[in-house]
């Protein structure tokens, strides 16, 4: 692939993303060391307005990773720096970096040869492996793995049992993080049941999605901070907990629905 080419082709609105793109790209090609620049997410798809951030695989040959130090340095190169983060993530090593022109990347680097492929939808912008990124591969989060439904459900219901407990105890503001916890986890059943990709992040994933719904009235467990607010949303929950387990699984169910939600009416 032409990678300048395919930045210049990118909407003028995207002069940011473009440029750090520019930089990136070329600081790479300038380090034999890296083999493969690998984009992502909303840019690689098309579906990126000003505001998104730049999504970027860099894969390194096995014998010869530049070390964190390297990396940083060359980040705070692209461009005027506000600030960079360098934290691991998933197993591997993570850059965040702020621009003062408002650019944001996230940089995940590791060895190409723990890639079998590149990720869907993703775009080489430089591919200097053996063939190594010619061919899709199908990551193990592209699809729900066989008990994450289960586990999803289970856990949302276990956090309406704590909206339940922290009602009782007039401990608003912690009942209305159990509450984001369980719409979570009914954000990434519904994700199973439209069948989108990587259902585990589910509303990002949902809403990423061209023809997936978002599960009925969900605006309704969205609270304020006051008791019966918070009840409210909870009630709503949990009815949206159990249609979004059938719509995942219409075998899918479990004895907490009905003692969790017989707690949560005596509120």
């Amino acid at each position: 692939m032409d990678a300048d080419r395919w930045i210049d082709s990118l909407p003028s609105g995207l002069a940011v993303q473009a440029r750090l793109l520019h930089a990136l790209v070329a600081a790479v090609r300038s380090d034999p060391r890296w083999e493969a620049v690998e984009l992502g997410c909303s840019l690689a798809s098309g579906r990126a307005d000003a505001r998104s951030d730049v999504d970027v695989g860099l894969w390194h040959s096995a014998a010869r990773r530049p070390d964190d130090t390297e990396v940083g340095a060359m980040v705070r190169d692209l461009g005027d720096t506000v600030e960079v983060s360098a934290q691991p993530w998933a197993g591997v090593a993570r850059w965040w970096v702020q621009y003062a022109d408002g650019a944001q990347l996230d940089l995940v680097v590791a060895a190409a040869a723990e890639r079998p492929g590149r990720a869907p939808g993703a775009v080489m912008l430089l591919d200097r492996s053996d063939g190594r990124f010619a061919t899709e591969f199908v990551p193990t989060v592209l699809r729900a793995g066989p008990q994450e439904p289960r586990e999803w459900l289970l856990d949302g219901w276990e956090a309406l049992s704590n909206v339940s407990k922290y009602l009782h105890r007039g401990s608003l503001l912690e009942a209305i993080e159990q509450l984001h916890r369980a719409r979570q986890h009914v954000f990434q059943l519904w994700a199973v049941g439209e069948r989108v990709d990587y259902p585990s992040f589910g509303l990002t994933s949902l809403l990423d999605s061209e023809s997936a719904s978002l599960p009925p009235d969900v605006e309704g467990t969205y609270p304020t901070a006051g008791p019966a607010s918070v009840a409210a949303a909870a009630h709503a929950l949990a009815e949206l907990l159990r249609i979004a387990g059938r719509h995942a699984d219409p075998a899918l169910d479990t004895p907490l629905a009905e003692y969790v939600g017989a707690h949560l009416a005596a509120r």
